[in-house]
């Protein structure tokens, strides 16, 4: 690896760190707790102000890993691939085993196959389609004239924005789809390629254009609950991964990571474990049965600042636990395609 590509990877390790956590906070706010009601907007309104500043923020972070995919272009191969189900099956199957053990679930073989199922979960299920159909995106945008791209995405833009967010007729569901994953891949790979004026602005820029759209959101979406509750019923959508502001968002946030002249060992290593943050908190034994609960009894019973905090702590201790049992398992990919991938 020659040092600017180094250099690139730890402002892209730095974006994936930030991205996983963002998708913690997601979890931890519109997920669990649900979007503000309009009691919590009349009677608590720092708290609904608080969840959609959250949220408008951190509402980037899938689009932010698919993204990151398209960048580097995905290189598909068996070992890729078997090195994709590993990771998740490693932490399915620990966490499955560590709730049995524990005594907080007996153990049932139909339970334990049930949980390794690891297509019932949106992402991974997206995600792995993407893997596998990476290849025709490539050799499309790597082959096609420079114009006939950008008229491409610009076309599967529109379809995503028009005909799956503002109305979905093509069912893309906000975003929680393969097509829509496709759309951000196409976009990352485009200005990789191509660039252009709007992309190589100074980074200063791009964290400007996302800063601008994740503040002026929530305020339009808090004002529309003041002067206009008929919109402000509406004003979800503007939440969604493929709504227009978050993918505008996304991308420049993106960018500004591209452009960071930095190197740092400590950074490569912390997000080479990202992945497993996703794996160990969104795994339906710790998502459905604790987080969702425990985000709730903190948000109802305790003050923003409050929960803010032990928010923070809950993020940073799942990168712990993430990095720490990350190792073991590269320890054990490391053994496994060393006897049969090399």
């Amino acid at each position: 690896m020659n040092e600017s590509r180094t250099i690139r990877q730890s402002g892209i390790e730095l974006l994936r760190i930030i991205a996983m956590a963002m998708v913690v906070m997601v979890h931890s706010d519109f997920w669990a707790l649900g979007e503000p009601s309009r009691a919590l907007c009349q009677d608590e309104t720092l708290k609904a102000w608080a969840q959609y500043f959250v949220e408008s923020f951190a509402i980037v972070c899938v689009n932010c890993f698919i993204f990151i995919s398209g960048w580097f272009s995905i290189s598909q191969s068996f070992k890729g691939f078997a090195n994709l189900i590993f990771q998740i099956l490693f932490y399915s199957l620990l966490l499955y085993f560590a709730f049995v053990a524990m005594g907080l679930m007996p153990f049932c073989v139909n339970g334990l196959f049930s949980h390794s199922n690891f297509l019932a979960y949106w992402f991974l299920a997206c995600y792995i389609a993407l893997y596998l159909i990476s290849p025709i995106l490539n050799t499309f945008i790597d082959n096609a004239k420079p114009d006939v791209a950008r008229n491409t995405v610009l076309f599967f833009v529109l379809l995503d924005v028009a005909l799956g967010w503002y109305q979905d007729y093509l069912h893309f569901i906000g975003g929680y789809t393969l097509l829509h994953f496709m759309v951000i891949y196409l976009i990352a790979r485009y200005i990789r390629i191509y660039g252009g004026k709007l992309f190589t602005m100074n980074k200063a820029w791009d964290m400007l254009i996302y800063l601008t759209i994740s503040v002026l959101t929530p305020v339009v979406v808090m004002v529309s609950f003041q002067v206009a509750p008929s919109l402000w019923h509406r004003c979800g959508k503007l939440f969604l991964y493929n709504s227009p502001l978050v993918m505008i968002s996304s991308v420049y946030f993106c960018l500004f990571f591209t452009k960071l002249n930095m190197r740092s060992k400590f950074i490569n290593f912390v997000g080479a474990s990202s992945f497993a943050v996703y794996l160990i908190h969104a795994d339906e034994l710790v998502s459905a049965r604790y987080m969702k609960d425990f985000c709730n009894s903190m948000f109802i019973g305790h003050d923003i600042w409050y929960f803010s905090l032990v928010m923070a702590i809950m993020i940073i201790a799942l990168y712990v636990v993430a990095v720490i049992l990350d190792q073991p398992r590269k320890w054990l990919w490391n053994g496994i395609q060393k006897r049969y991938f090399n």
